[in-house]
Parts: structure tokens; C-alpha cells; sequence
């Protein structure tokens, strides 16, 4: 078995999957096989992919469902011990990637790092701590690029396309309560594409609170409809303190949920962050 399936899903982008396929062979990890999905490109994809076919375990284009049910496809076909999604647009951060990831022992089902999200005109540094906990996971999801996944907790279920948008927030809420391990490596894993659909500004709003209704158990519920509520306030100065500035309340609010996550999920207390939050790394040029 090999360690590492990378899977490609692209439509209709030509010039990131070219980026792609330009930084996966660049990489000087070996130990992968490659995947591409295409939706059944009509603006050259589909040559460009039929160039490059000699990298590629599996490849085919054809119509499909979406982003998920792409990356679906492409894990039925999967061999390896982990699942990274590299969608048409992403790169790796590095040459080195892929072995600074895999050059000491990975136990957990999901391994995630660091990314960048990359805009038209900047891009800004994403962090996630460690341990992650439902604290962290309320607020907050990993983009799929940077995690490697195990490939059977995906085979045993894959994304639900129910789900346009957040279907990966919401396999990684359920594997949370299942009780998957989570092993982070300190290193930054991809450059994220923040121009495709599910990087729009409020993309998902809907579905994220869909998520928190069925996913998170019953008697978690009515706490966290109590911090819908003060999320969806319309008074602005909480919405600033809460939403954008992790004021008082947000505080408070995300330590009553380490609290909760101590008692459910029986973390070492000593492992715990108190109130630092991510994705408050200042943006690079």
C-alpha cells in the first residue's frame, strides 16, 4: 500500500489545474499515487490531463455532482494509507511538502497543517492548535487541502452531497463525535485558492448552522442555540466582539465549551489551550 493518494478534482480550470499538476510533480516525496477527477471539462482540461496521463493511477472526465461527489469518485478508486485533496488551483506549499508531513510516524485518522489562504491580492496564514476539540471546531474549519485523511474513515463514508458548500465541515464534525484522532505536524501544507465558490465571503451560513442542528448530540443543543443567538444578534457591537474580535463573550463562551469538550471528550487537561484562538496570524504580502 502506498501512503499517500493525492486526489485532483477540476472544471473547467485549465490554467490551477496546470499550477497543480506543476507543483505535485515538483514534490520529492514518491510514495503517492495520483487521482484526477474532471467534470467533463470543455476548456482544454482534458488534453492537458490526457498530456500528463503517465502520472496518474486513475483519471477520467465526465460529468459529476459537484465538488464532493468529485472527491468521492476519486476516493472509491483511492489505495492509500491517507487522502489528500488537491483541487485544480492549490499547490503545495513547498518541494518538500509532502516528506517533511510523512517523515516521522502518523498514527491519527487526520493529519492537519498550516495553509495559506491565497487572494488576488494578498494571502493571509491559517493556524490551527492542537488539540482540536469542538471549541475550536465551532468556529472554525480546516480546508480540506491541508489534511490528510485516513482513506477508510472516508471509504466507510464519504462526503454528504446534501452539502454543496460545507459537506467536508460537516465529516469532520461527525468524525469528531465519533472520536477520530486528530495529530497535527508544524508545518504549512498548501496555498489555498480563495477565488473558487466555497471561498466566497458568508458561502455555507445556512448549511454551517444545518450542521450544528443534526450533527452536534441533543443535550449539546440548547447551548449551542443560545450561541446562535448571540452570534446572529443584530446588535453590532456584540457582532464585533463575537464574531470579529473574540471579545468578552466569545470568550467566555469558548472556554465553558473546553469544559464541555474535558468532560465529553476526556482531554488532558494539560493539553489545553485557555483562550487563544486561530487564524489570528497577521497577513503576509
Amino acid at each position: 500500500m502506498v501512503r499517500l493518494s493525492i486526489i485532483t478534482i477540476n472544471y473547467n480550470n485549465r490554467e490551477g489545474l496546470a499550477r497543480t499538476i506543476a507543483s505535485v510533480k515538483a514534490q520529492n516525496f514518491s510514495d503517492y499515487e495520483w487521482l484526477v477527477i474532471d467534470g467533463g471539462s470543455t476548456d482544454g482540461s482534458r488534453e492537458l490531463i490526457e498530456a500528463n496521463k503517465a502520472l496518474f493511477a486513475y483519471w477520467c472526465s465526465e460529468p459529476d455532482k459537484g465538488i464532493y461527489d468529485a472527491i468521492n469518485k476519486g476516493t472509491r478508486h483511492a489505495s492509500g494509507q491517507y487522502v489528500s485533496c488537491m483541487n485544480s488551483g492549490d499547490t503545495y506549499f513547498s518541494d518538500d511538502t509532502l516528506s517533511r508531513v510523512f517523515a516521522s510516524p502518523l498514527t491519527a485518522d487526520v493529519i492537519y497543517g498550516d495553509w495559506y489562504k491565497v487572494y488576488p491580492e494578498r494571502r493571509v496564514l491559517c493556524s490551527m492548535p492542537c488539540p482540536l476539540d469542538l471549541s475550536i471546531f465551532y468556529y472554525h474549519n480546516i480546508c480540506h487541502q491541508a489534511m490528510f485523511v485516513r482513506t477508510s474513515a472516508l471509504q466507510e463514508k464519504g462526503f454528504d452531497l446534501s452539502y454543496a458548500v460545507c459537506a467536508d465541515y460537516a465529516r469532520w464534525m461527525e468524525m469528531l463525535f465519533a472520536g477520530a484522532t486528530f495529530q497535527r505536524v508544524d508545518t504549512i501544507i498548501c496555498s489555498y485558492d480563495m477565488t473558487g465558490v466555497s471561498s466566497q465571503r458568508g458561502a455555507g451560513w445556512e448549511e454551517c448552522q444545518r450542521i450544528r442542528r443534526e450533527i452536534i448530540p441533543d443535550w449539546l443543543r440548547p447551548v449551542m442555540e443560545r450561541l446562535d443567538g448571540y452570534e446572529s444578534t443584530p446588535d453590532h457591537i456584540y457582532l464585533l466582539h463575537v464574531r470579529e474580535r473574540g471579545g468578552c463573550l466569545r470568550f467566555l463562551v469558548h472556554n465553558l465549551l473546553k469544559l464541555t469538550n474535558l468532560l465529553f471528550f476526556h482531554i488532558d487537561r494539560d493539553r489545553l489551550y485557555s483562550h487563544r484562538l486561530p487564524g489570528q496570524s497577521p497577513e503576509l504580502p
